[in-house]
């Protein structure tokens, strides 16, 4: 996602959406009575015909609806501005947004989650290493939100029948160079891809931290431009996130059955913890995000918001996600605390 525009005072933000979760934030944040601005298309009445023709509308959000691991979000709401001659002001209408698409959202309050959320997937926060490896060459890059920064890009030994051992030595050599940006840049997962069995051999000596393996068609820039218009990088991304959220869960769940005192679930519970600031992390079911109980809402939105002011942290449970039931069963809104508050 990127944030293209963002006019605090008047509560306008401009997005490009790259990918399907960034859909997937924008079915979390947008609620009912925000206004979008987005091509779509419609029928109208010309003459004696209708059309389905393209065009500009403003919209106002009634809700909006997402299937996951499709590329679709569908805006349901009123027409509030479209161009006059096609005459569909005040009728009910449906932007279905793409890959690719721009969104203008206009809020009359932009609430702190809400905007961490985005900022955060525009900044794609986890630190991945991207390592595209052949027997011959090699290429270390690092995604960032201004673009991809080439760290290493360098030619290997290539194997010949006289020198045994070329192979595990290159093998060493790059996986020794990985490690070193793993350990001083503070790395998450590294992506290691190449066209042939080489990357399998590099993969045995990186140890301590996530690695996924992929292929390409080559250890060059070009390969590099091939995996980047792949959908593994948001795998990746999504898969931490979820991973993130297991271990919070298996913490959480160490602390009741040890009876600490230092879990809160339920609403109640979890909103009196967060008016204290004693909640460091919380778990929540996107049903609560998506409710379309406006009153429900903004209860949820002002516990979050108390909690990102106080430096806690939050994290939105996909209904995909291996620990959904377990947090639904704990009404689905399950804190883990800093201090007792009872």
């Amino acid at each position: 996602m990127k944030i293209l525009e963002f006019n605090d005072k008047k509560g306008i933000m401009k997005l490009h959406i790259e990918n399907e979760d960034d859909l997937w934030v924008l079915h979390l944040i947008l609620k009912k009575g925000d206004k979008v601005v987005a091509k779509t298309t419609r029928d109208v009445s010309l003459g004696k015909e209708s059309r389905r023709l393209p065009m500009i509308i403003e919209l106002q959000v009634e809700k909006t609806e997402f299937q996951p691991f499709t590329s679709r979000l569908r805006v349901h709401g009123i027409i509030l501005d479209a161009p006059e001659r096609f005459g569909i002001k005040g009728a009910h209408h449906t932007i279905n947004l793409d890959i690719g698409d721009e969104i203008v959202i206009e809020k009359t309050h932009w609430g702190k989650f809400e905007l961490d959320k985005i900022k955060r997937q525009a900044e794609k926060y986890m630190k991945l290493l991207i390592v595209l490896v052949d027997f011959d060459e090699y290429l270390i890059a690092l995604p960032m939100g201004q673009g991809i920064k080439i760290l290493s890009e360098k030619s290997l030994r290539a194997p010949n029948k006289e020198e045994e051992g070329i192979i595990e030595e290159n093998a060493k050599e790059v996986a020794k160079e990985v490690i070193s940006y793993v350990e001083t840049l503070g790395i998450d997962a590294v992506l290691l891809a190449g066209p042939g069995p080489f990357k399998e051999i590099v993969s045995k000596y990186i140890k301590n931290v996530k690695t996924y393996i992929d292929s390409v068609s080559s250890a060059t820039r070009a390969g590099l431009n091939e995996i980047l218009k792949r959908d593994i990088v948001d795998q990746i991304n999504r898969d931490y996130e979820i991973s993130q959220e297991t271990k919070i869960m298996e913490k959480i769940m160490e602390n009741l059955a040890k009876n600490t005192g230092l879990v809160a679930y339920g609403k109640e519970e979890v909103k009196k913890s967060a008016e204290y600031g004693a909640i460091d992390t919380l778990l929540i079911i996107e049903d609560f995000i998506s409710s379309e109980d406006e009153r429900e809402r903004l209860e949820i939105d002002q516990i979050m918001e108390n909690i990102e002011n106080k430096n806690g942290r939050i994290f939105i449970v996909p209904k995909d996600s291996p620990i959904y039931f377990e947090v639904k069963n704990l009404t689905g809104l399950i804190a883990l605390l800093r201090f007792r508050i009872n």
